[in-house]
């Protein structure tokens, strides 16, 4: 078994496959979305809303692990320097570009703007505001700004990390791990998530960075301690077990809007929602650590490409939406071509980003190292 975590690389690739499905389920559930489908499907909103709590939750996660694991190779600036160009590049480059046709198709859809992209694009770069959304904007690439904001803020308290092992340490393994972090997401549902709601503005998202923040600084900690890991993967079926016992009771208040009506089922459903998605989490994390040790060739492909199918995706999916629905199509059809679409796109934008060094960077992937020039002159002089 090789020192990567195959396990957790697994993990990030499922989460962000699922992420394409899951929008692609935002064009059709009755939810409010940047572009809407005529065919509005209610009997998809049960099954987003099981993927819903936990799904962003474990990519922080696995993002904390990931920034400690980095940081075991890397000295403080150059981790920063590194992944602010790793991050900070896409973002803007995804914001400038990729999310743009987004934008255009949100106001065609909703304030009647008969202009071409073209005609907008300039104004969206200029920071028109006069289309009553706020332009330009990440969308989709929210995670991205956030992530960069946990790294540097990880960063800054690298001094403190080994206080921080201490306190994941000191609470143990499991189950204590499932349940004090249950209870601490419960809480900040509870009193931030009801108060502030969350707002996927980097500035302005209290409850937001809360949550994810904790997420982030939870992976960030319990990375090398073992015994976590361990406990984890021993209690994945307890955790798996947890998990199924209160997601329907969750899904029927979240459903029935008792939530809405009764401050006892408000705090109920914020305990069962908190519960729910740690413990989904937490069997993930413990079933994929027993059955995924080793990687393979599709699975590092895919932990690179991830990055790049991540930023197009989105746009591919409000686009093809958009030039789709006049037609009328039966809603498999139309669902059907805008997922192919989106594939086909996705591995486009990898394949190019590869291929073209320029764009390897602002589509997330690494640029390719420099040759040293002692490494050049002893190349030379190898026999062959």
């Amino acid at each position: 078994m090789s020192t990567r975590r195959h396990d957790l690389d697994a993990l990030r690739v499922g989460a962000f496959m699922l992420l394409i499905l899951y929008h692609l389920g935002m064009f059709y559930v009755p939810w409010g979305w940047h572009v809407k489908s005529s065919h509005i499907v209610p009997e998809l909103q049960p099954l987003m809303e099981v993927v819903n709590p936990w799904r962003l939750t474990l990519l922080f996660v696995i993002s904390g692990a990931a920034t400690r694991f980095m940081a075991d190779r890397l000295a403080t600036g150059r981790m920063f320097k590194e992944r602010s160009a790793r991050l900070l590049v896409p973002l803007l480059f995804g914001m400038a570009v990729i999310v743009a046709p987004q934008s255009w198709a949100e106001v065609v859809e909703k304030n009647g703007y008969a202009g071409s992209f073209l005609d907008f694009w300039p104004r969206y770069l200029s920071f028109d505001q006069s289309f009553g959304i706020i332009l330009p904007t990440y969308n989709h690439l929210w995670f991205v700004a956030y992530l960069w904001v946990y790294t540097a803020a990880a960063l800054a308290l690298r001094p403190w990390w080994d206080r921080l092992d201490a306190v994941i340490a000191r609470i143990g393994g499991f189950p204590a791990l499932l349940i004090v972090a249950a209870a601490v997401f419960a809480l900040i549902e509870a009193t931030a998530g009801r108060a502030w709601g969350e707002t996927h503005i980097v500035f302005a998202d209290g409850y937001g960075h809360l949550h994810y923040g904790l997420a982030f600084f939870i992976g960030l900690s319990m990375a090398r301690l073992d015994a976590a890991w361990e406990g984890l993967e021993r209690g994945r079926w307890i955790s798996l077990a947890l998990a199924a016992a209160v997601a329907a009771p969750g899904l029927y208040i979240g459903l029935s809007g008792l939530d809405e009506r009764h401050a006892a089922a408000r705090l109920a459903d914020d305990l069962i929602h908190a519960t729910y998605a740690w413990a989904v989490i937490c069997a993930l994390f413990g079933f994929a650590r027993r059955h995924i040790r080793r990687g393979s060739k599709t699975l590092t492909m895919l932990t690179e490409a991830v990055f790049p199918f991540y930023i197009v995706h989105q746009t591919t999916i409000v686009m093809a939406g958009h030039v789709l629905k006049p037609y009328g199509l039966p809603v498999l059809a139309e669902a059907g071509l805008i997922l192919a679409a989106t594939a086909a796109s996705c591995w486009l934008a990898y394949d190019l980003a590869r291929r073209i060094p320029l764009l390897r960077l602002p589509m997330g992937l690494k640029p390719i190292p420099r040759a040293r020039p002692e490494r050049d002159a002893a190349k030379l002089v190898t026999p062959a």
